[in-house]
């Protein structure tokens, strides 16, 4: 009787299947001991071991010290293991793969492993049994902590349709055999799960492309999709460290995680269900993206959202990879769905994590600085929401009803405006604005056209975005730049800071859209040239993205507003000289001052050919704008305060200033470069506005409020040093001067947010309720006497419209009839016929002529405007005086602060000369427009086009047709399709001499040249937008699906081993 036992138990031997073991080593600890006396101890009865180990990859080549210790280490406790050292770190999945090679034969189990996995004895043991027991494909242990095995780490994992993950437990939840039971789960851990051979082998193993995290779950939906069962044996126990942060910050990635899960979601979801699947993913992760403001997940929410949109560029891989799954699917969608959790995995796992952390202790001083940083960011999240909340109520009138008509905020949508209407004209060779010029037109027109068609022509839309969205472009910026001090709460003071200041809303008040959008991106080329000096030993493609990222702000800049590139200009002198006075080595410095001149020629250049206009002897007024107007009088009180005129409250912005003075004196070791680079800033924008405000400078600035947004940098990099010292001396518990002083920093930020609040009140940012084109109205629009152009003329800072200067203190600009709109905030400045206006205008602010009427008529100026203001100017009450001298203006509307006057003697745009008045047009001078008045016998063309755009015709009876336009040979004019040539009248403009009568067309003829520039110019801003996204980082999303094979070491102490299952 007692040899009966025996015989069964070496029968049972006998018959036990082989198992094999498959484990990763990468750089393991003295814990590993441990790991392989697991091993070692297992009473299941026929059992192999395999291992992988990594090496290190140096620049001589691999390093296999390491791994030939492991391999003895290895022999030493598990004699009979087959040892393989791998070339570098290809990953767990691709790694464990090599089994199918390794092991030969069919039949058997595999063990895959972790290298931080301690057995109990019986574990495999009571897999194996589970396995058989239940008819399951893939079974898992129940996982405990490693340092506290009464805690539960694993007992496998559920999840929903978008993929993410229920855990079934709580953190750090105690193990009372809650969980004891076997259950189905929809996947187990791989740090350890016993997987059939002939399964592993017919899913072909882990999916190749996961490196790391996520393979398990990939592999398991597989399974599930075959048939096979997955389930945990609670009763097999296994203890897993799980602690990848800080054995290799490469080994986990938060964005990889997220990838992975979504290409598996994407990869192995029924075709039906995807759509909605991935709408529900990118709905949730969208949320979860706002709501990790603060509850400090910020970082893991935006990798799902961006992962889930990355799936689009994932389509490719996406598609090849469910062709090699199709052949698996063996059950039906349904079915895998019941497999699922109900409802959200994301928002149950929230609910316990929260509920977790009320009772959890801290443990570690690495886990109280994720509870800092969770802190910060939930800080950062309240206090960002605030500040957002504080724009859009102070832009709730702009954003309900549009920015009111003020300065350069001319509307978008008015009249026959249209998105295609502004590309059309954007193609054409003839640029319509002002008096017209053959000529590109504006790169900004074009832009406008691509925002409209991309808001399903939505140009009103388009405006608000552009306005409201510039507040929020330069408080990212700022947050952006100030990442050098590596502090969240620091980022976020100096980000409060930015959007506080009151420059960007007294843009606004004024209607200053150039100075909007300039104090938009300046926070961005400073981080830009940060990034570039600090990160010189980068790599090429980094750096050339950083480049293209410069040449892509400042071309889009420049595109509505050339007066960036004399900012820039500013910015890299005064950039360099406090790298300089801070100590950086000028080899950084020059490699800077290359980089941004490379930025703004760059920058000019894919401006083309619209650029040209500013080759020109003028070409710097041309880029300061207005052809720059000085000598302001502002005063360097106003200046300091950023007080342009509409601002309450502007004393307390001063405040600011002590973070300049406070940052000089606390700033240490690298703070301090920050702190001069600040002072710079504050101290040479100050300078120049103020030189140029007092007329001092040889040469002209762009408007102050374009410049001061130097000085509103330099004041947020002030407060971001003080900060950075506060936090480290805080953190530190050091008591010194340095933090006494910095106390005093809180309440100097506060006094800043205090005008920026008083501002919020008005709706609008206290833009003006009467405005010039409101009092315009009652200018005739179409009328039947012909197409006209209206005169602007005062201060430049209340006209409506691209300028031209008369003087340091007039300014003029034109449009024609009708609501003026955007694209009259650009206009050409140099043509023959702008001369002759300018040269008409200087001779009436002398006083030199009665006659400026019929002096203008050729230009088809038929109405004068003069803007006031509230308090009028010397020079504006001088111009109406002189205005009110000329016999041939009438004064048509006066009041305190608007003045119009009708031209008596104009021509329309479109008309028919008398006899005198075409005979006059062959000469040129003002003698022959003073001598007589011009008339004409008809209007021709009325409609509301531009004159490049007449979609009318007209018939007449023949004579000279006067075009008031700059002449050039491109005018077609058509009578009866008979083609006529133009001439130059009245040394400008442009006739026709028509003797026959008929039906009257007018075309402009676009070269074609002008359409192989835009083409050409369409390839230079995609180069640029592919190279400042770096979308090599792509090619291995849209890769095709190779075959990746491990590269053994050859020198290998051990001979290659193989293991066969049919033997054993």
């Amino acid at each position: 009787m007692s040899n009966e036992p025996v015989d069964e138990m070496q029968s049972q031997t006998v018959s036990a299947p082989l198992v094999v073991t498959a484990m990763v080593v990468h750089q393991p600890g003295s814990w590993f001991d441990e790991v392989l006396s697991g091993l070692a101890s297992q009473d299941y009865p026929n059992i192999s071991n395999v291992f992988f180990l990594t090496t290190r990859l140096t620049d001589t080549g691999i390093d296999t010290a390491e791994a030939n210790l492991l391999t003895k280490k290895i022999t030493e406790t598990l004699p009979n293991s087959v040892v393989r050292i791998v070339e570098g770190n290809p990953g767990f999945g691709r790694m464990i793969n090599e089994l199918q090679r390794v092991v030969e034969g069919d039949g058997g189990l595999f063990c895959i492993m972790h290298d931080d996995v301690v057995l109990q004895a019986s574990t495999v043991r009571t897999l194996v049994q589970e396995l058989f027991i239940s008819n399951a494909a893939v079974v898992g242990p129940k996982l405990l902590q490693w340092h506290n095995s009464t805690l539960l780490q694993s007992v496998g994992f559920g999840i929903d349709r978008c993929g993410e993950v229920d855990p079934f437990i709580e953190q750090n939840e105690r193990d009372q055999e809650q969980h004891d039971a076997v259950r189905d789960v929809f996947f187990v851990s791989s740090a350890c799960m016993l997987v059939r051979s002939d399964l592993f082998r017919e899913l072909n193993g882990f999916n190749q492309d996961i490196s790391f995290f996520g393979e398990d779950l990939d592999f398991c939906w597989r399974a599930h999709l075959s048939g096979a069962r997955v389930l945990v044996s609670p009763t097999a126990v296994a203890r897993h460290m799980n602690d990848f942060e800080s054995r290799s910050t490469s080994l986990i990635s938060k964005a990889s995680v997220a990838r992975n899960r979504a290409r598996t979601v994407a990869t192995l979801t029924s075709r039906i269900r995807l759509p909605f699947v991935w709408l529900q993913m990118l709905l949730t992760s969208a949320v979860e993206t706002i709501l990790g403001l603060f509850t400090g997940t910020f970082r893991e929410s935006l990798a799902s959202f961006r992962a889930t949109l990355a799936l689009v560029i994932d389509a490719s891989y996406i598609f090849k990879r469910r062709q090699q799954v199709r052949p698996l699917r063996r059950v039906a969608a349904n079915e895998i769905a019941k497999l699922q959790v109900n409802g959200s995995a994301r928002l149950t796992r929230f609910i316990r994590h929260r509920r977790a952390l009320a009772s959890r202790e801290i443990a570690s001083l690495v886990e109280t600085k994720k509870r800092l940083r969770q802190s910060a960011t939930r800080t950062a999240g309240t206090t960002l929401l605030i500040i957002s909340l504080l724009i859009i109520v102070g832009s709730r009138e702009i954003i309900t009803d549009s920015s009111r008509v003020v300065g350069e905020m001319l509307p978008f949508e008015n009249g026959s405006v249209s998105s295609s209407s502004i590309f059309a004209n954007f193609l054409s060779g003839w640029w319509s604005s002002g008096f017209g010029q053959a000529s590109a037109n504006p790169t900004g027109l074009g832009l406008i056209a691509l925002g409209s068609f991309a808001l399903f022509g939505n140009l009103a839309l388009l405006q608000t975005l552009m306005i409201v969205g510039s507040l929020f472009i330069g408080l990212i910026g700022m947050w952006r730049l100030c990442g050098a001090f590596a502090n969240t709460r620091v980022r976020l003071g100096a980000a409060v800071v930015y959007v506080a200041l009151p420059l960007s809303y007294e843009a606004i008040s004024r209607g200053r859209f150039s100075a909007l959008i300039c104090v938009a991106a300046a926070p961005w080329l400073f981080d830009i040239l940060n990034r570039y000096e600090s990160g010189l030993d980068q790599s090429l493609v980094r750096r050339t993205q950083l480049v293209s990222g410069l040449l892509l702000i400042l071309g889009l800049v420049f595109a509505f507003t050339p007066s960036i590139a004399i900012m820039f200009f500013v910015v890299i002198c005064l950039w360099m000289l406090a790298s300089f006075l801070g100590g950086v080595p000028a080899k950084k410095i020059l490699t800077v001052a290359l980089v941004g001149t490379t930025g703004l020629v760059g920058s000019i250049f894919i401006n083309l050919p619209w650029s040209i206009h500013f080759v020109s002897s003028k070409w710097w007024q041309l880029l300061a704008g207005d052809n720059g107007v000085a000598d302001r009088r502002i005063g360097l009180g106003s200046l300091a305060r950023l007080d342009l005129g509409n601002l309450r409250g502007g004393f307390l912005v001063l405040g600011a200033y002590f973070c300049v003075v406070c940052a000089l004196i606390v700033a240490d070791d690298w703070r301090r470069l920050w702190a001069i680079r600040a002072a710079v800033l504050v101290v040479g924008g100050l300078l120049l506005v103020t030189l140029d405000d007092h007329g001092e400078l040889p040469f002209a600035m762009p408007e102050p409020s374009v410049m001061l947004s130097l000085v509103v940098c330099g004041l947020c990099l002030a407060v971001a040093t003080c900060l950075s010292v506060f936090a480290e001396t805080n953190m530190t518990k050091e008591s010194d001067w340095r933090r006494a002083l910095s106390l005093l920093v809180p309440i100097s930020i506060a006094l800043t947010v205090v005008p920026a609040l008083l501002g919020a009140a008005d709706g609008r940012w206290n833009q003006p309720k009467t405005l010039v084109p409101q009092l315009l109205e009652q200018l005739p629009d179409n009328p039947k006497e012909g197409n006209y152009r209206t005169l602007y003329i005062g201060d430049r800072d209340l006209l409506p419209l691209a300028t031209n200067s008369v003087t340091s203190e007039v300014s003029y600009g034109v449009a024609d009839d009708g609501e003026i709109n955007f694209s009259s905030i650009w206009a050409p400045q140099e043509t023959p016929m702008n001369l002759a206006a300018q040269t008409a205008l200087k001779s009436l602010v002398a006083n030199d002529t009665i006659r400026v009427g019929r002096l203008i008529s050729p230009l088809a100026i038929r109405y004068l405007v003069v803007p006031l203001g509230e308090t009028p100017s010397k020079a504006a009450i001088n111009l109406v005086e002189s205005l009110s001298n000329q016999l041939d203006l009438r004064r048509t509307y006066y009041a305190s602060d608007l003045v119009i006057f009708e031209n008596v003697s104009w021509l329309p745009i479109i008309s028919v000369l008398d006899e005198e008045s075409s005979v006059a047009s062959e000469q040129a001078g003002d003698i022959a427009l003073t001598g007589q008045e011009l008339k004409s016998t008809m209007p021709l063309l009325v409609d509301q086009n531009s004159v490049a755009n007449k979609r009318v015709k007209s018939r007449f009876s023949g004579g000279t047709v006067h075009l008031a336009v700059p002449f050039d040979s491109r005018w077609q004019l058509f009578v009866d399709g008979a083609l006529l040539s133009p001439r130059v009248a009245f040394g400008s403009s442009t006739a026709f001499d028509a003797p026959i009568a008929g039906v009257v067309s007018l075309h402009y003829k676009t070269s074609p040249l002008r359409y192989l520039y835009l083409i050409l110019q369409t390839l230079a801003w995609l180069c640029l937008l592919m190279l400042a996204a770096n979308f090599s980082r792509f090619r291995r999303r849209i890769r095709q699906i190779d075959v990746k094979k491990i590269t053994l070491v050859p020198e290998s102490p051990r001979p290659e081993q193989k293991i066969d299952m049919a033997s054993r």
